[in-house]
């Protein structure tokens, strides 16, 4: 052949030919490349990327210096010449401390002190050598309301301790550290009388104790005037621990109180209140919170002249002025939604319609709300006028009735064991008997083995056989999945829904109330605060306890009613089955009341399982109607013991206001395999009649191994059934049916708190029988 008729064959490279990473060429390659084009994006990149490195150093430089103005601006208007003093409560930790003795060992240590006492009893003194201006505040230790409102206003906590006692598992410390800690200073008596060798010892195991509690605290001795005036100085200098619901509103204690009366047969009148305006300014046409007795407006504000202040020291000039509140621009104190009965009311039919209406074939018509589909709507009952509208009071009749059997069939055993432990009790202490309480102790039992059986078989309930299933549980519906099957918020409401209100965008609604620009007298000046529309009890009661008197300022919306949200988590100290709808007292940033609330599950979704009990190891959400609060705000729960105290139950913090979080509450029937044949088996005792199987037949029934499966139809009239399963299932398994329902809270929001007893904490043989 000829030359030029070969083809020559090129190399094609296959799919595993290895291709390595191309050469990336400097920017004058790059540049050589463009021919002096510039990408778009250079110009839009950020500046920054283009500052050298002077220019960048420059601008450190200037945040820095600006990070630091606002510091000593924040110092200079806390306790200094311009701000108000530096507010301290100071409480004894141990028993054998005296606060009101070192209270006096701090007014006398030094000469140049100028000390001043208002009206209510409250300390100030004035240190011209450190430029600071203090206010020591001691309230009673054994009335927890006083140590918690005391901590509501105070920028740093003394917890005076005694050498001699070291208290590691006191009661008001949890609650204290649950509430709002502000900063703590851990001060010492009592270390001068000690041996050098013990000392060093006790102080290692203070710190031991402490550090429990408080990571990385220092102890402070305060035996001679040195250590004293150490003290003070670091009271006026050390960086304040921020609280987020204190320093966002308008604070006040109270220095001076009276009371104008002009009618005495309306028993409400003007409350005069004094003080120093702190955290955020004061607007006079805004609405103030007193802790415990609920919500007032304002009439007028008198600017005065501050009455401990030293003219050599602070040169502050005498202001006296006032600011009256405006009707037109004055907060409303409105909290509930007025319901319009008529609003659903529709027009009344004419002659025709009546006519034509009566001849058509009567069928039977459901109530049911607006946007429920038909699905939904055969899940609903129409209810006769004999018949019950809620079923909380059969659930509740049908639980007293577990409960009163399980009672019976215990209390022979329970009497047994009482006799042995009476027996062991008398021996040792012949007056243990006179602190327990039998009732109590039958209904904590009761509690704590329901609370044991909802662990071990969690929302499963046996059908009642005297009772109809499907009118036990008309009210519940079945879901293909919990998680992914849809359910309207706005569905069914309870009439309580009508009487709250409604956020479109909460997040974005608190941003705005946050960051918005508040007028009105700037803090550090002291005015009279006068508040219309006070009960008289009020001011009986200030001058009888001899309690601090709290004013803080609402920001706007806080006085409506909703729904609150909390995340709570159950405090290891409390050893008590909690179940839900039990009343709880909560202490929610600077408001307290008791409330039954419901508690559900805390994870991502638009639906939430309910818990009936207060687990002990994960946290839960906590759902109540209260006034709306912005968070972050602290929560505390707590509950009131037989003997009067209360105990702390649970902590956490305000998750949002949403009146659309759907808690669902699941019920379990359960039923066993009686004949097993391949993929289809006979089930029983989950129905007791034919007529429950047809009803609840279109529901999936699943087992405790995993299998899927559905009902095929009723074998007799005795409740059997036959179910057919995704694959075969074993015969010691259990076949379920989860039924839901939505649970709502019940209103029951009370401002009145019961004031706790003289015992903040109870001994060891109070737990004891309490357990």
């Amino acid at each position: 052949m000829a030359g030029n008729d070969i083809k020559q064959v090129v190399h094609r490279p296959g799919p595993y030919k290895q291709v390595n990473k191309p050469h990336k060429g400097g920017k004058g390659k790059s540049k050589r490349h463009n021919k002096g084009k510039v990408d778009v994006k250079a110009v839009t990149r950020s500046k920054k990327h283009d500052l050298n490195r002077i220019q960048r150093r420059n601008q450190m430089n200037q945040i820095r210096k600006t990070k630091k103005e606002e510091v000593l601006k924040a110092k200079r208007q806390i306790g200094g010449i311009r701000g108000p003093p530096v507010l301290v409560t100071i409480l004894p930790v141990s028993d054998n401390v005296n606060a009101a003795q070192f209270l006096e060992n701090i007014k006398s240590f030094d000469d140049e002190l100028i000390v001043t006492e208002s009206a209510l009893g409250h300390c100030h003194i004035t240190y011209p050598q450190f430029k600071q201006r203090y206010t020591f505040l001691i309230p009673n230790k054994n009335d927890l309301h006083s140590v918690l409102d005391s901590l509501k206003v105070s920028q740093v906590l003394l917890l005076l301790q005694s050498s001699e006692d070291v208290d590691e598992s006191s009661e008001l410390l949890s609650i204290i550290i649950g509430h709002a800690l502000p900063t703590t200073i851990h001060a010492v008596q009592g270390f001068d009388k000690l041996n050098p060798k013990k000392k060093a010892e006790c102080r290692k195991n203070m710190l031991k104790a402490i550090e429990t509690r408080f990571p990385g605290a220092n102890l402070q001795q305060v035996d001679t005037r040195d250590e004293l005036k150490l003290l003070m100085l670091n009271i006026g200098t050390q960086k304040q621990r921020p609280v987020a619901f204190r320093d966002n509103r308008f604070h006040m204690l109270a220095e001076n109180v009276s009371f104008n009366l002009p009618d005495p047969d309306s028993g409400t009148g003007t409350l005069m209140v004094s003080g120093y305006v702190r955290g955020q300014p004061l607007n006079v046409n805004g609405l103030v919170h007193l802790p415990g007795w609920g919500t007032y407006q304002m009439s007028r504000v008198d600017y005065k002249y501050d009455p401990h202040a030293n003219e050599k020291f602070t040169k502050c000039k005498i202001l006296e002025m006032s600011e009256e509140a405006s009707s037109q621009e004055q907060e409303s104190l409105q909290s509930e939604v007025i319901p319009d009965p008529m609003e659903g009311e529709q027009t009344w039919p004419t002659q025709e319609e009546l006519d034509e209406a009566e001849l058509q074939p009567k069928t039977t018509v459901k109530k049911v709300a607006e946007g429920t589909s038909d699905y939904q709507a055969a899940w609903i009952v129409e209810e006769s006028e004999g018949e019950q509208s809620d079923e909380s009071d059969d659930e509740s009749q049908v639980e007293h009735e577990e409960s009163q059997m399980m009672s019976d069939d215990e209390s022979a055993s329970s009497e047994d064991n009482m006799d042995d432990t009476e027996s062991i009790a008398t021996a040792n202490n012949e007056n243990y008997d006179d602190k327990i309480d039998m009732d109590e102790e039958k209904q904590t039992l009761v509690r704590f083995k329901e609370e044991r059986m909802n662990i071990m078989f969690p929302d499963e309930e046996d059908t009642p056989q005297d009772v109809s299933a499907r009118v036990r549980y008309q009210k519940y519906r079945g879901l293909k999945s919990f998680i992914s099957s849809p359910w309207d918020p706005m569905e069914n409401l309870p009439l309580d829904y009508a009487r709250i209100y409604r956020f479109e965008n909460f997040r974005q609604t608190k941003k705005k109330v946050l960051k918005s620009d508040r007028e009105g007298v700037e803090p550090g000046q002291y005015v009279n605060v006068y508040i219309k529309d006070v009960p008289q009890s009020l001011y009986d009661n200030i001058r009888t306890e001899q309690s601090p008197l709290v004013v803080y300022g609402l920001l706007p919306h806080e006085q409506k009613m909703s729904v609150i949200n909390t995340v709570i988590r159950k405090h290891p100290s409390c050893k008590i089955p909690i179940k839900a709808k039990d009343t709880l007292i909560f202490h929610i940033g600077f408001s307290r009341f008791t409330v039954k609330p419901i508690f559900s599950e805390h994870r991502i979704g638009n639906k939430f399982k309910f818990d009936r009990y207060l687990p002990s190891d994960y946290s839960v959400v906590a759902s109540f109607y209260a006034p709306v609060i912005f968070p972050p705000a602290p929560v505390m729960v707590l509950r009131q013991r037989p003997d009067g105290s209360h105990q702390l139950v649970a902590t956490g913090t305000v998750l949002d206001v949403d009146p659309n979080r759907v808690v669902v509450k699941r019920v379990v029937l359960t039923g066993h395999a009686f004949k097993v044949n391949k993929r289809s088996a006979v089930i029983r005792f989950m129905f007791f009649n034919k007529e429950d199987i047809d009803w609840f037949k279109c529901v999936e029934v699943t087992t405790k191994c995993g299998r899927k499966g559905h009902i095929r139809e009723a074998l007799g009239t005795h409740g059997h059934m036959k179910c057919v399963f995704d694959k075969q299932i074993q015969s010691q398994d259990v076949v379920m049916m989860c039924l839901y329902k939505r649970v709502f809270p019940k209103w029951n929001y009370n401002l009145h708190v019961p004031t706790p007893a003289n015992s903040l904490e109870s001994t060891k043989n109070e737990m004891d029988c309490t357990l």
